[in-house]
């Protein structure tokens, strides 16, 4: 009964607006928008990205704006995560509506981090309360077919310090059954600021037993990863090898003294690679947030402009951000000549590995994804987006 009446909540919260006639379309994405004048946040589902006339379709999600950005897409299915409910919920779509499929309640809020185990299997971690000077991590493998708890466990930290007692869990990773966690400690400052400790910690944990095998300490830079629901941190190249983000500054682990840096663990180690570091901060003179791999050895990033917002109260609001092209072998960085794009936190690039489409927000007031070639360099513009878009937050591949 318990089950039934939290389904019977989340479709009464989330789907109360009327929905979108049905439509002709197979689409191939999905944008998730906020939209302008406190209208609801809704989905966009488009056939294509490179024509502006496409046909598309859109879904009014409910009026919980800043909660939207929780989506996960796999396989057919779109999944939310939900730190505000504990509840672990699936959907699909069917014509023009979003229909839940099924709902897990699970125990625990705060989830920072996920990844996948293998296409039916998603590892959730979440933080607990701080006991007894040590400071906990809680796992969740959640089978999404059978949309059951295969395995849960709490795994306890060593506690860092008497100052920093708040457990930031920036990434999950799971190979050879070793269940590898990237985690820092921060503090409170005021009501709402916050600021890391300056070291970031890499736990090996057996994922069998969930015993603690061995921690390795960085003090190159903090705050790894960040709410990977909402953007991405990490990613595994053609060799399998495992690139992830640093992100101190100000929208994240608000320590913007150390630099925003790229690491790597490579495929079937434990331990991260203490000879390989991309220091972004010190190349571009400022911090960057989310990292894309888009093939044969390059990712893009975010980054802030420094000059451009006066503190975090505007960070969001102020068309800043730039995007750069990272070669991983050699370091370098090149910007890509794109307009500036406000936001913070956006899932907005995917890549088929000639192009690269970036879904931005600009000064002018246009919505809209553009195109990079990867071989040409060239820039071009793809499907222009609702006039009636806030933020383009998250764009996903459903096929």
């Amino acid at each position: 009964m318990k089950r039934l009446l939290v389904l019977f909540f989340l479709v009464t919260f989330i789907f109360s607006c009327k929905q979108t006639p049905e439509k002709n379309i197979d689409p191939n994405f999905v944008f998730c928008l906020f939209n302008k004048d406190e209208s609801p946040t809704s989905f966009l589902f488009s056939e294509n990205l490179d024509d502006t006339d496409s046909p598309t379709l859109q879904i009014p999600l409910s009026t919980a704006r800043i909660q939207e950005r929780e989506y996960i897409y796999k396989n057919g299915f779109f999944y939310r995560l939900s730190s505000r409910t504990s509840v672990f919920t699936k959907y699909q779509l069917q014509g023009s509506s979003l229909i839940i499929i099924d709902s897990l309640p699970l125990k625990n809020s705060d989830f920072e981090t996920i990844t996948w185990k293998d296409n039916n299997n998603l590892i959730a971690v979440c933080r607990e309360d701080l006991a007894e000077k040590k400071s906990q991590a809680h796992v969740y493998q959640i089978d999404v077919a059978a949309m059951k708890i295969i395995k849960e466990d709490t795994i306890v930290l060593p506690f860092a310090t008497e100052e920093y007692k708040s457990l930031h869990l920036g990434l999950v990773d799971v190979e050879n059954e070793d269940l590898w966690l990237a985690y820092s400690f921060f503090k409170a400052i005021g009501k709402y600021g916050h600021t890391t400790s300056d070291t970031t910690y890499y736990a090996t944990i057996k994922y069998d037993s969930f015993k603690l095998v061995n921690i390795q300490k960085e003090t190159r830079s903090t705050y790894p990863g960040g709410f990977n629901i909402i953007q991405s941190y990490s990613f595994k190249d053609e060799q399998g090898d495992y690139y992830f983000m640093t992100n101190p500054g100000i929208a994240l682990g608000n320590n913007p003294n150390l630099p925003t840096a790229i690491f790597r663990k490579n495929k079937g180690k434990q331990l991260v690679d203490q000879d390989y570091m991309i220091n972004i901060s010190k190349i571009i003179g400022n911090h960057a947030y989310g990292i894309w791999y888009v093939g044969n050895g390059k990712a893009i990033i975010r980054n802030e402009q420094k000059k451009l917002y006066t503190d975090f109260s505007n960070f969001h609001a102020v068309y800043q951000f730039e995007y750069r092209l990272v070669d991983l072998k050699s370091g370098s960085i090149e910007k890509i000549d794109l307009p500036l794009d406000k936001g913070t936190q956006k899932e907005n690039v995917w890549t088929d590995k000639k192009f690269v489409y970036i879904a931005i927000d600009d000064s002018n007031d246009e919505h809209r994804v553009w195109k990079y070639n990867l071989q040409t360099k060239e820039i071009s513009k793809g499907i222009k987006l609702p006039n009636t878009t806030n933020f383009t937050v998250r764009m996903n591949y459903l096929k």
